[in-house]
């Protein structure tokens, strides 16, 4: 089998070959999924410029996992650990709390390794691209997330053919699929009295249609719990249930949007439905295929 070959400056490939002693530093980089921002880290005690791109090596701290690369379609994974989420970032809210609330879901990712030959001196023999994916499972325990990288060749990994037969609606609510505004679906409120981390009361009576946020998404936007967002789990007159509770108790008054729900449904009656939305054209399910017991 040959051997498999990564890319080098010529530079890096005479100094390798002529058995000078080198440092090593790992580069991180990923992209939101958006497009909209890039961000870069290194594992060197200082940062490292590179081609025009500055690699940080302030918190939050970067180590990874090791990894392999076979001959098949078998997808290659890689573990990123962050570490000192707590720490002020870009953006308002720390570091943890904007992963919590999809940061980095689905960036790319590159990993790259530097190689110098005075320590910082990266310039001279450039890097070599070790591994390139997207983010795929995120955990968060304490103030370290982890990321679990999936090699590009997941991309492969596809439902064929393109459609699914299911009578729920196959689109996500107020996607391009659906039309829909999200904005006329978000409306801004303040949190009510006795407030907990799972519970948020209404403030003042609440709205005529509270239980269309079922299953929607809350964000606070001031106080303590700045910048958090969570499932709604339950709508009610009293207030919303989180499906998972909030990193810190919010105060009444402060203020939070809700994005209201959608139960992929045609025509339900429940408020969530495409009917109750008169936006049944855009429907995406099909609702008169028959279950699979009766499918014979």
């Amino acid at each position: 089998m040959a051997a498999l070959l990564r890319a080098a400056s010529p530079a890096l490939a005479a100094a390798l070959a002529g058995g000078a002693p080198l440092w090593s530093a790992d580069l991180f980089a990923l992209t939101l999924a958006d497009g909209a921002g890039a961000y870069n880290w290194t594992s060197w005690d200082s940062d490292l410029a590179l081609a025009g791109v500055t690699y940080a090596s302030a918190s939050p701290w970067l180590t990874r996992s090791s990894w392999n690369v076979t001959s098949t379609v078998e997808v290659p994974s890689l573990t990123v650990y962050l570490r000192a989420l707590d720490a002020p970032f870009a953006g308002g809210a720390n570091l943890k709390t904007q992963i919590h609330n999809g940061l980095f879901d689905g960036a790319a990712f590159l990993l790259s390794r530097a190689y110098m030959t005075a320590p910082g001196a990266v310039a001279a023999l450039g890097a070599v691209l070790l591994f390139g994916g997207f983010v795929g499972g995120v955990d968060i325990v304490g103030t370290t997330a982890t990321l679990q990288i999936k090699g590009k060749v997941n991309n492969l990994d596809q439902n064929a053919p393109r459609n699914l037969y299911q009578v729920g609606c196959n689109h996500a609510f107020c996607d391009a699929g659906c039309t829909l505004s999200r904005a006329a679906f978000t409306a801004s409120f303040a949190v009510g009295a006795a407030p907990t981390a799972a519970f948020i009361p209404w403030s003042g009576a609440a709205p005529g249609n509270a239980t269309n946020y079922q299953n929607g998404t809350l964000t606070l936007a001031s106080g303590a719990a700045a910048g958090q967002s969570r499932t709604i789990a339950q709508a009610t007159g009293a207030g919303l249930a989180l499906a998972y509770p909030l990193y810190a108790v919010p105060a009444p008054g402060d203020a939070f949007t809700a994005f209201q729900g959608c139960d992929k449904t045609f025509d339900s009656g429940s408020g969530q439905s495409c009917t109750d939305r008169s936006n049944t054209l855009n429907y995406r399910g099909f609702p008169f295929v028959p279950p699979p017991n009766s499918a014979y």
